[in-house]
């Protein structure tokens, strides 16, 4: 009878060796909330792989690197924090979307997240952190389009900082690629001002013209303010055009035809599809504060976040 008991009470701490053993060791207690090892693999792994995203040096000092972890760690914490105080919840297709994403993932990461130590369910928790993240923007910012101030402030954004045109480009380089003669330079420059318009333009007649001249014009583009690809100033010039009309704009690599058009013309589709690009330049810097705010009074317990950093460094 002894020698079953004994070999029962084995038995039983053999489960309960392998089930510690099994379990994910704890980096940090944040406000009392346990934060795992792979979350914090998970966010370690992003800092390293691109720190300037997070504002450090290329290659960060280790104080700094574990610092910006245990931030966003914060940050995951006070997400899902105010996810559930606000009683907040993820639509079937924002259920959906998170589970493509997890997919999509892990089946072009899944060796690299193996080697770190970071499984498809802790992958599926931080995409369903920044699903709540954005809930909780929408839900705190976007008063929806019966809000007429509110709407008011969005659509006064969207008029001020895009702008919509067609154009034609052509840079100043010869077939192989070097600087272009001044001479071949002066006659695109002389043929762009011959499609030049003061009045009102006919799109069509100038298309034409275009066509005639060589060139191809654009469909129309929508352009935000300080956007990349453009000169400076690009924007600001065509903003300040009349709608209807063609503005030649010379710049040291390149000459524009530009045909301006109406942003207010385009219906409020096009608007619609930029509404939601409007809140979060609107409104994106207050939500980061608020929440850099709310973080700052977090408490943060160390456990085994030094010995995560120096295995993956």
């Amino acid at each position: 009878m002894k020698k079953i008991i004994s070999a029962l009470l084995a038995v039983l701490m053999l489960f309960s060796f392998a089930a510690c053993t099994s379990q994910k060791k704890t980096a940090l207690v944040i406000s009392g909330t346990e934060i795992d090892s792979e979350i914090f693999t998970y966010y370690l792994d992003k800092v390293i792989s691109r720190p300037s995203d997070y504002g450090l040096a290329e290659n960060p000092e280790k104080k700094l690197l574990k610092q910006t972890v245990i931030d966003e760690c914060k940050k995951y914490v006070a997400v899902n924090t105010s996810f559930r105080d606000k009683g907040l919840t993820l639509s079937a297709s924002d259920k959906v979307e998170i589970s493509d994403n997890v997919n999509h993932f892990w089946t072009r990461f899944e060796n690299h997240y193996k080697d770190i130590g970071v499984s498809k369910q802790t992958l599926t928790k931080i995409m369903t952190a920044d699903a709540y993240e954005d809930a909780i923007f929408t839900a705190t910012y976007d008063r929806g389009t019966e809000n007429a101030a509110a709407e008011k402030e969005l659509t006064d954004y969207f008029y001020s900082n895009y702008v919509s045109f067609r154009t034609v480009c052509a840079y100043f380089t010869s077939a192989d690629g070097s600087a272009m003669p001044q001479a071949e330079k002066n006659a695109v420059i002389e043929a762009f001002k011959a499609m030049e318009q003061k009045t009102a333009v006919d799109t069509e007649k100038f298309s034409e013209a275009v066509t005639s001249a060589g060139y191809t014009l654009s469909d129309s583009i929508i352009l935000k303010k300080d956007s990349d690809g453009y000169p400076a100033g690009f924007f600001d010039k065509v903003y300040a055009q009349a709608n209807g009309t063609v503005q030649i704009l010379e710049y040291d690599e390149c000459v524009f035809a530009v045909v301006k058009e109406s942003l207010e013309d385009k219906g409020e589709a096009v608007y619609a599809n930029y509404r939601t690009s409007c809140i979060n330049d609107l409104y994106s810097g207050a939500s980061e504060q608020e929440i850099s705010s709310y973080i700052e009074n977090l408490t943060v317990e160390e456990k085994g976040a030094d010995r995560i950093v120096n295995k993956m460094l």
